[in-house]
């Protein structure tokens, strides 16, 4: 573990006054940006015709970040975070009223050209905008603080997952597309007003060298590379991630196919399944503070990921249930189980790379973190979406994946226990 993580002195009623600025962000842009998410793949699904249109961003925002991993990583450990956080909301800004003024001038299939255009710059300035946020943790809130802050933008962001979709279905039916650009746009310029008003504190070294030196960018990124693989918990927090993630596939790739398309149920389970996910990471979120601060890594970090796994396998006999009712109940009941405790895990782990890492190190690292978690989920859905279209019994893909994830993670967990005991890593 590294020393000296952070020697900024912020109060805990300066600390309350950024939770509440940072998390009153966070829930105006999820929410309008959910809403505008979903009535684009409607937009797109009525003008291609193509069952891409909903999955586009989830294969443009994995390229994007590796692609950008680098200078990402580099630019936030070099510059003021706020500033980059507000440049980038200001090219999100630019970039959307451009594509309110020429996404009508394409017709058809041709609105992927400004769509694509736009995912992929959106996901630059994103990107630059949620890793600055997540290293400048320790200029916002003091070390007291850090859980309280990620637990509750994690919670913002699931209700924005629960109502966006429903609001964003009764508008698009209202009054088309374009308004939710317009409507992104002004919640965008609320948000970049409230970052203006928000306080980073910056320790005395950041602020009179503002980090910037001479060394290039490549060893930057060869320097944080070298810092993640030298540190075994990030090493480890990657491996697990990574499998994870490529297993996980599995549900947004799986559980719509098998119940319209194998099943033959409809959209109404569909709905209720991802509707108590959304229910779930919400829970979670508010769950992780009421876990006691002297709480071990067993219960903020083990038990929660074993427990999803075994949540991952009991998926699979869901779809043995002939009933639409019945699978409806049992699969929000294990998704939601499945949520809440994965919720617990993100947000546990997230705090403890925060807590343990050093500030000028913070950005590279979670832009790795992040870039290599996302980076295998294009594959997993390649993958699964190949396995899902080849067997008949789509359940069984869920019980063998459950399965095979259980046997890597109790592999892996004496040696993880084991590190986290001798490093005294802050939990």
């Amino acid at each position: 573990m590294d020393e000296d993580v952070t020697t900024i002195n912020i109060t805990n009623h300066q600390s309350n006054i950024q939770i509440i600025k940072d998390v009153t962000s966070n829930l105006i842009g999820s929410f309008t940006g959910g809403m505008l998410s979903f009535a684009m793949g409607l937009m797109l699904l009525n003008a291609t015709h193509s069952a891409i249109s909903f999955g586009l961003s989830m294969i443009i925002t994995p390229i994007i970040g590796l692609l950008f991993m680098v200078p990402i990583g580099n630019v936030v450990d070099t510059y003021h975070h706020k500033n980059i956080i507000i440049v980038s909301m200001i090219i999100r800004i630019t970039t959307m009223i451009i594509f309110y003024c020429t996404i009508n001038m394409f017709i058809g299939s041709y609105k992927l050209i400004p769509v694509i255009i736009f995912l992929s710059i959106d996901a630059i300035s994103t990107n630059f905008n949620s890793t600055s946020v997540d290293a400048s943790v320790h200029e916002l809130v003091n070390d007291n603080n850090i859980e309280k802050l990620t637990s509750l933008v994690q919670s913002s962001m699931a209700i924005s997952s629960i109502f966006a979709p429903i609001l964003g279905a009764a508008l698009y039916s209202l009054f088309g597309f374009d308004i939710f650009i317009f409507i992104e746009i002004i919640s965008s310029i609320v948000s970049l007003l409230i970052t203006f008003s928000m306080q980073f504190h910056y320790s005395d070294d950041v602020s009179s060298s503002n980090n910037i030196d001479k060394v290039s960018s490549m060893d930057k990124f060869k320097s944080g590379l070298k810092y993640v693989k030298d540190f075994k918990f990030i090493r480890y927090i990657i491996m697990i991630g990574v499998v994870f993630n490529f297993f996980f596939t599995s549900i947004t790739t799986g559980m719509p196919y098998i119940i319209q398309v194998q099943l033959h149920m409809g959209k109404l389970p569909i709905s209720i399944i991802e509707a108590s996910a959304s229910l779930g990471m919400l829970i979670g979120g508010l769950i992780v503070n009421l876990i006691p601060k002297n709480a071990g890594y067993n219960v903020k970090f083990v038990f929660p990921i074993i427990g999803a796994v075994i949540a991952l396998t009991l998926f699979g006999f869901t779809f043995s249930i002939n009933s639409i009712v019945g699978l409806s109940i049992i699969g929000s009941i294990i998704i939601f189980t499945l949520m809440t405790l994965l919720t617990i895990v993100n947000i546990s782990i997230q705090v403890m790379i925060q807590r343990n890492v050093k500030n000028k190190m913070l950005g590279r690292v979670m832009s790795m973190t992040i870039t290599f978690n996302m980076s295998i989920m294009p594959i997993g859905i390649l993958f699964y979406s190949f396995l899902f279209n080849k067997l008949n019994d789509g359940g069984i893909i869920f019980v063998i994946s459950g399965l095979l994830l259980l046997f890597y993670i109790l592999f892996l967990m004496p040696s993880l226990i084991k590190m986290l005991k001798s490093s005294k890593i802050k939990i």
